[in-house]
Formats: structure tokens, sequence, C-alpha cells
């Protein structure tokens, strides 16, 4: 059963406040009282008495008071009595409401008087104004439902409503004033009697069945809410206070009735307008557009439940929208759009995404979508070979803006940086190897003296930071190890480091991420340098350092010792000396050798600089004393002109006088003639060397700068170079290979072929990827070696020979 409002308009009737005046219709409107909680009691219509089964209706024993004890006959005075309240509900509920007979006082004695007359009068006057209200249920019903077949038309929603809001707010005005006069029939009679409804449930539910129940009017009902809430959600205007009254009037009346009525047909329309809708705006608008129309459409709905049709509502409403807008077809959107809208960097339209998909349980379909444009945006960076001196930066780059629509899109979702974690593991190898060289190679930009210029250590450590990411997802992890040797090795030996402790850093992090073993040789080489900076100072200590260091020797000696087998190793560099450097050369030998006894030097000539003093006697400025930083191959052509003074020397007599290679020779030529720096003249001028070519020392040579280094020519020499490293990697794989294999097996005697195959590749993929064909093959070359031979009992297994 409906419960009365808790607070309603004006009564058109003054409830009774037991004065002497009778009801007027047009007297001053007061609060009216509240009436009782509703019972929980069957909501069963009730015929009149004659449908009353009189045994079961219980017996009252009332005695009147004396002062309402009448006259004259009591039955006469009960009929009287009834026949009064009946004309009095009638004239309350006439259209327009009349006068009461009586005072509002006089009826609730009249009440009194009745009810004390026995559960038959009860029963009775129950009756009466069961008759009356329905009476007046069947005008509103006439009124509301309008000629037979006629609809609502457009347009008419807010006068209709209007009508009916007019109409149903002046019933429960008279069912409030009835029921205050019927209070003592209602709390001595009706409560304790099982299956009557009390005055105002009784109210509720004649209106219900008997306007309610009429199909038109429950149908006009409908379509004015749904035209209302329709015309709004096109843009229109409505009367919202309206439509929120009338709602909660049809609540009051009806619970039923206001989900039969409204909730029932406002959620089916809802779900056709936006299917409807969304088909539509797929087609017409494109992805940015359509995501912020969804987002408005949500922000509306919500708003819209909350100040209208009711909050307990907001919840499916909201799940329509995501049915009809979201799951049909923002999934498709962010399969599709996804990767353009990461390109774009548009990230409201991300957070959209996100936030909608979120909302239906489908965030696997963008981060999906998300690892698929990382996954290809890295493949294009690492397999574009034209772009391999930026691909280091381009990956890095990459990654930031990878991290950052995560960090501001997708709610830092860990999922989300998985997705980036997995993307760089599938690109990185594609192209085997080179991404390993071209890490070595940025690294050693950036720690090379100059490469780091204008970054703090905060940024270098950052540098360093991203190059280890991207180092950890690659299988060639031995070709970064032999290319960052091989830079390293020049760095220290040449002192180009821009910092030591970002050395020592990235040889820390290193250490960490793949083991100790990893780095022995780096660390045994910076061990070297510091050895043979005591091995210096104790070498100018001896007679030979001394006169070197007192004027005797016309140069400084610097030596560096190497163990050999720890750094790169370096092919022989043939090349004449001069008298003075040779002498001084086997003087350190002599020296090394009685300190170290069974230890031999092989010199590597082709690391070594010299630092040369010449003086061009160019007047004017830029001209004068100059220190030239060069090879050792450039020193020694630059000296062979302080013999000849301005003459010319031909390419044969250098390359005889030097005994340079015939690749060395005309790449140092180049670089002293043609470079930027010319401190020599060919003749006749051009960049290439050929045979006939001759030299001379530029004497007009200018210059800003009194220290000036000579860079080698290096173009040529470094794809030989490179190609080189990376055969002797491929050469000591093999070997790596082969003795992880014996050590595996010297450790377990006897070990089963696929057991032995798992054992490898734990061991080795951490430093290369190795296939099981290669492990084979080194597996027959151990037992053509005997280090090793299959089992006589299987020849899946095999057995270790000590």
């Amino acid at each position: 059963m409906a419960s009365p409002p808790h607070k309603l308009s004006k009564l058109a009737h003054t409830p009774p406040v037991m004065s002497a005046s009778s009801y007027s219709p047009s007297a001053a409107s007061h609060k009216a009282p509240m009436p009782p909680p509703p019972l929980s009691g069957s909501s069963k219509r009730l015929g009149l008495t004659s449908g009353v089964d009189k045994s079961k209706v219980k017996k009252l024993t009332l005695k009147p008071k004396s002062r309402d004890v009448p006259s004259v006959d009591p039955t006469t005075l009960t009929n009287q009595a009834v026949l009064s309240l009946t004309r009095a509900v009638r004239a309350i509920q006439s259209r327009p409401p009349q006068p009461t007979p009586d005072s509002l006082q006089s009826l609730f004695s009249q009440c009194e008087l009745a009810v004390s007359s026995g559960p038959q009068t009860c029963q009775l006057l129950y009756d009466r104004i069961r008759m009356e209200i329905e009476r007046q249920a069947r005008e509103i019903r006439r009124a509301l439902a309008g000629h037979e077949g006629e609809t609502l038309a457009e347009g008419q929603e807010e006068q209709w409503i209007g009508s009916f809001e007019r109409e149903g707010k002046q019933f429960l005005d008279q069912m409030l004033l009835i029921r205050s006069i019927f209070l003592h029939l209602d709390r001595s009679y009706v409560l304790s009697s099982p299956g009557l409804l009390s005055i105002w449930d009784l109210g509720l539910d004649v209106f219900r069945h008997g306007v309610f129940g009429d199909d038109r009017v429950s149908a006009r009902a409908s379509a004015a809410i749904l035209r209302l809430v329709e015309r709004e959600r096109n843009g229109d205007l409505i009367p919202r206070n309206l439509l929120r009254s009338f709602l909660v009037l049809i609540r009051t009346f009806s619970s039923q009735a206001h989900a039969s009525i409204f909730i029932e047909p406002f959620l089916r329309s809802t779900r056709a307008y936006y299917e409807s809708e969304g088909t539509a705006l797929a087609v017409t608008l494109d992805s940015s557009a359509y995501l912020k129309r969804v987002a408005q459409r949500l922000q509306e709905e919500g708003e819209r439940s909350e100040s209208v049709v009711g909050t307990e509502l907001k919840g499916q409403v909201l799940r329509i929208i995501e049915d009809e807008l979201v799951r049909q077809h923002v999934e498709a959107i962010a399969e599709r759009d996804t990767a353009e809208m990461c390109r774009r960097d548009q990230r409201p339209e991300l957070v959209a995404m996100y936030t909608l998909l979120g909302r239906i349980g489908k965030i696997d379909v963008l981060r999906r979508a998300f690892l698929e444009h990382i996954k290809a945006s890295g493949l294009a960076i690492v397999q574009d070979a034209s772009q391999d001196a930026k691909m280091v930066d381009n990956l890095v780059e990459l990654r930031h803006r990878a991290i950052a629509l995560v960090e501001t899109c997708f709610a830092k979702d860990i999922d989300f940086h998985g997705a980036i974690n997995s993307a760089y593991e599938f690109f990185i190898n594609k192209r085997e190897n080179k991404p390993a060289e071209m890490m070595a190679k940025y690294l050693d930009a950036k720690l090379r003296s100059g490469g780091s210029r204008g970054m703090d250590d905060a940024e270098l450590e950052r540098i360093l930071n991203d190059v280890l990411y991207l180092f950890r997802f690659t299988q060639g992890k031995d070709i970064f190890e032999a290319f960052y040797k091989r830079d390293l090795a020049k760095r220290l030996l040449l002192n180009k480091s821009a910092s030591f402790d970002a050395e020592r850093s990235m040889l820390l992090k290193l250490k960490d991420e793949c083991g100790a073993g990893f780095t022995q040789k780096l660390e045994i080489m910076f061990k070297d340098v510091e050895l043979s900076a005591d091995i210096m100072r104790a070498y100018s200590a001896t007679s030979s350092g001394s006169k070197a260091r007192d004027g005797d020797a016309s140069f400084d000696l610097s030596v560096s010792v190497l163990s050999q087998g720890n750094w790169p190793s370096y092919p022989p560099f043939p090349i004449a000396l001069p008298a003075d450097l040779t002498s001084a050369l086997e003087h350190f030998k002599a020296f090394y050798i009685s300190k170290h006894s069974g230890r031999t030097l092989a010199w590597a000539h082709g690391l070594d600089t010299c630092s040369l003093k010449a003086n061009f006697p160019t007047k004017g400025k830029g001209g004068g004393k100059k220190e030239l930083m060069v090879s050792l191959a450039q020193a020694v052509i630059l000296l062979l002109f302080n013999e000849v003074g301005d003459a010319k020397l031909g390419v044969e007599e250098i390359g005889e006088a030097t005994k340079l290679d015939k690749k060395e020779l005309p790449r140092t030529l180049q670089s002293l003639a043609c470079g930027k720096v010319r401190v020599l003249v060919k003749h006749p001028k051009g960049k290439d060397i050929n045979p006939g070519d001759q030299f001379s020392f530029n004497s007009d040579f200018r210059d800003d700068h009194v220290r000036i280094k000579i860079n080698q020519i290096q173009q040529k020499e470094t794809v030989e170079e490179n190609k080189s490293t990376t055969e002797r990697v491929f050469t000591d794989r093999s070997s790596h290979l082969q003795l992880a294999i014996v050590r595996i097996m010297k450790a377990r005697k006897t070990l089963k072929h696929q057991e032995l195959v798992m054992e490898v590749v734990s061991q080795i993929g951490q430093r290369f990827k190795v296939e099981p064909a290669e492990i084979k093959k080194s597996i027959s070359s151990l037992i053509d070696r005997e280090y090793m031979r299959r089992s006589e009992d299987a020849a899946n297994v095999y057995e270790y020979l000590a």
C-alpha cells in the first residue's frame, strides 16, 4: 500500500480543528495532519457490506460518553449521522467541491456516534465512503482519458500533465480531509478488521484501479513523460519541475503504477533511443566527436536521473548507454583508432576511451590496441636501416611517449606498463644484433668527452638508464659487450671519457643486470689504466725517464700497458718510427721486462696519439705556433716535412719512408691535406689520393685556436671494423657454447640430451640467442674431441669424460 506524501501542497479543505464552523472550499488552507504509516496488510479491493463475512467482523461494545447520549432514538441518530457523513464526503469530492452540511467538529462527533453503534454501522459507513471515492475516481478518469480512441497529440504533454497534477493533488487533499473526519472509524474499526484498508490507503487503492487502471489514462501518462524526456534529450527546454512533481505524484498513488506507467516504458524507450543514436553517430561523427558525445550523454542522463526521474534509475539508464553507445561502438573505435590517437598525442580522447571501456570491463581491448601500436612503431624504427644512427634515440623517445600516455591517460595502469615491456621484448630482436651494436655506439657518443655537453650528472644518469632498459631486452648482449668494450678502450686510452663516475656507474648497472662474469673484463680494463699510471711513475724515476723529463729527449713518453685477452684485439699496424722514438720505446720495454720477468710487450701503434708543436710562419692573425693533436701515423708523416722544408714529397716517397700500408696511407694523407684542418697542401688539388700526387707543408695555414685536433678519416675503416668485431663475436659464441656444455657435463656427469639443451639455454640465453642446432653441433664437436660421449645404454644420454 502506498504511503501518504510527507509534504503536500496547501489543501483545498480546512482540516478538522474541532471548530463550530462548517467546511467551505474557499476557506484558507492549512497544512494537513500527517496520516499514520501505511499498513502492511493486503491491498485487496473489498466489496460493499453484502460482500463481507459478518461472522468474521469483530464486534465492538462501546459505551458512548454521557454527554453524547441523544435524547431521541439512538437508531435514528445513527442513521442521520451516517447520512450526514455520506453527504459530507460527497460535498468534499464534488466538482467543484461544495460546503459540508455540518461543521467539521460536528462531523467528527457524528463519526464517533456511528462507530459506537456497532460494527454493522461501521461497515456501512466504510462502504459509503468507498462508494463516494469510487464515484470521484470515475469523474477524474473521464476528465483525463478523453474520448474513445483519442490519443494525446504532440505538444499537449505539459497541458495534460498539468491537468493530471491538479486532479491528483486535489484528490489527495480531499482524502486527507476525509481521513481526518473518519479518524475514529479508522482507528477503532478499520485497523482492527483484517482485510480492510485504512481510509488513506482505500483512497489510493481506488485511484490506482479507477484511474490508472484505465488503459487510456496510463497510455497518456506514459506518452507524456516519454515525449518530454525525448524533447530534452534532443536539446529542448522542458518544465523539469512539472515532470518531477508528476512522477512523485504517480509514485504516491502507487509504486506499481509508477513502474508500469513510467519505469518500464522509460527504460525501453531509452534503450531504443540510444540504440538508434549510436548507429547514426558511429557513421556521421569521427572518433573524437563520438567519444565526446558519449561522455556528454552519460553526464546528462546521470544529472537527469538525480534531479528528475529518480536516482534509483540512474544505474540502469547509464548501463543502457554503456551497452548501446560504448559496448557496441567504442570497442571498435579502440581497435581501429588507438594507434593514430597515440601518434597524434590525443590525450583527452585516450582518457575518454579508457574511462568508457573501464565502465564495461573492456580495458583489455584498449591495452591490446596500445600494445600493437608500440610494437608497430618500434618495429619500424628497428628495421629502418637508413635511420640506424638515430635508432636508440628514437626507441628511447618512443618509450618516454608511451610512459607519458600511461601516466596521464591510462591511470598509471600497471598492465599498460607491462604492454610497453612486451612490445620492446617483441621488436628489439627482430633485426638481429644491430640494436645491441647501436646501443653501445650511442653510449660511446654520450660518455665520450663532448658527447654529454650541456648535460648534468642527473641527465647523464637518466640516459644510462634508458639505454639499460633497451639492453635488458636484447638477445645480443655479447654483441653489445664487444662494441662497448672496443669503444670503452678508446675512451680510456685516449683519455676521452667525459666522466669516470658515469663510466663506473654504467659498469655497475651492467654488473647488476648480467652478473659479475659479464663485466669482469671491463673491470680489468679500468685496473690496467690505473696500473699503467703507476708504471709510468716508476719509469719516470729511472734514468731513461729522467732524461725525458730533463729535456735530453725531444718528447715526453706515456705508455699504457694492457693485459692481453681483456682488451679488444688490435690488428698489426706497420709503421716506421723516428729513431729517437724507437729508442725511447726500447728503453721502456727493457724497464718493464726487468720488473715483470717472463712477460712480453707487443705495441699497438694504431691507437697511439701524439702532440706536436708546429710553427706556421704566416704573419697576422691565425698564424704562429700551434699544438697539433694527431695520431701516430699523422705525426710520422708531418715529421718528414721537418727534413725537406718547403719541398714537395710524393705519395710513394711518404709511403716508403713511413711503411704505412696501402689503406692507412691515403686515409692519413686525406686527413692532413683534404679535411677541415689542412696543414699540408695537395698537388694537384682534390679530395682523392692518387698515385703521383705530391704534398707540401702549408706555410700559409691559419687557425684562431692554438690547440688543434686533426681527426682521422674513419668512415671506410669503421665499416670494416664493425664487420670484424661482429665476426669475432660469432666466433666467440661457439667457444662460449662449448665451454658451457663442458661446465654443465662436468657438474652433472650424466645428462639427457633435452636436459642438457635446457641447461645450456638457461646459462647462455642471457648473453646471446642460441639455437638447438648450434648446441647439437657443439655437442658433436666435443664428442669428437673426447670431452664427452654417448651412453652405451641410451643414445640420448651423454656421459662426461674426465
